[in-house]
């Protein structure tokens, strides 16, 4: 099914499903976790999704996203599946999704040929504890941006001299080493998440790199009403949205009220290597 004949609340649905399944296997084994950016400012702001965003991203600290990843074979309906780079060394993202089997939502014409699966999913994004100041933080970014660096592959296509560094230092290392350099970085600048007085980050762009969320961030959780349901969020969410987005209730441009992803195939029952192309 092409893109075109596809409803946005179809999409939603599809998505709410996973959402609910990731909010019972985190409330049943205790773990943490938040609507996050698009999806906690349309909680906010309008009860539910954004009127033109398709899709669902959430936060949690680093420790319960690792847990998470860890119980879901076990705790969660088989027909939704955990992926993140720890298990596919062709995702190139440094966070996770779950997705549902039985359905396609293919992105990238790369994604064809991919060892991952390629249905509806919901964005997990991790949060680490932040270098003290000093050379420490700056090493800590550093090695943030280079292991985001090594899991694309490729260059962020940046001009100038950061363009430059990158792709000086991906031809410095032979692909099939950019895993295991990617890897090794992300643990090193993960060595500060015991020190719970720690301010958080986000480290999967580069904008994000810049931007810190308090230590408190998952001490105060509330439900906030989405799409007729409940789901987790923090407590204090204005603080949240602010930082990360400034007047949250102006409304974007019209021009800018636009879906963000572009799938090439969509399918609400079947995989993409069940589609008959």
């Amino acid at each position: 099914m092409m893109i075109q004949d596809v409803k946005l609340e179809d999409i939603w649905n599809v998505e709410l499903e996973i959402l609910d399944e990731i909010d019972r296997v985190c409330t049943e084994n205790g773990l943490k976790y938040s609507l996050a950016y698009g999806t906690l400012l349309g909680a906010v702001r309008n009860k539910g999704f954004i009127p033109w965003d398709d899709d669902i991203d959430i936060m949690m600290p680093r420790e319960d996203y690792d847990r998470l990843r860890e119980i879901w074979s076990e705790k969660a309906k088989k027909e939704f599946l955990f992926q993140d780079d720890t298990l596919f060394d062709d995702l190139m993202n440094n966070f996770g999704k779950v997705r549902k089997d039985h359905t396609t939502f293919l992105q990238f014409e790369s994604e064809r040929t991919c060892s991952y699966h390629t249905g509806f999913f919901v964005d997990i994004f991790a949060c680490d504890r932040l270098a003290p100041k000093g050379i420490r933080r700056e090493l800590q970014r550093t090695g943030f941006a280079f292991s985001l660096l090594y899991n694309r592959g490729y260059t962020s296509g940046a001009k100038g001299i950061r363009g430059l560094a990158e792709r000086v230092f991906l031809g410095l290392i032979p692909k099939r080493k950019y895993r295991r350099v990617c890897n090794a970085l992300g643990r090193w600048s993960r060595r500060w998440n015991n020190d719970s007085t720690a301010q958080y980050v986000f480290p999967n762009d580069q904008t994000s790199l810049t931007r810190y969320y308090p230590a408190d961030l998952f001490a105060s959780l509330i439900r906030l009403p989405f799409q007729g349901k409940e789901y987790l969020a923090f407590k204090e969410y204005d603080k949240i949205l602010r930082l990360r987005y400034g007047d949250y209730m102006q409304l974007p441009q019209e021009e800018e009220r636009v879906w963000r992803h572009h799938p090439i195939i969509v399918d609400f029952e079947k995989n993409y290597g069940e589609l008959e192309l």
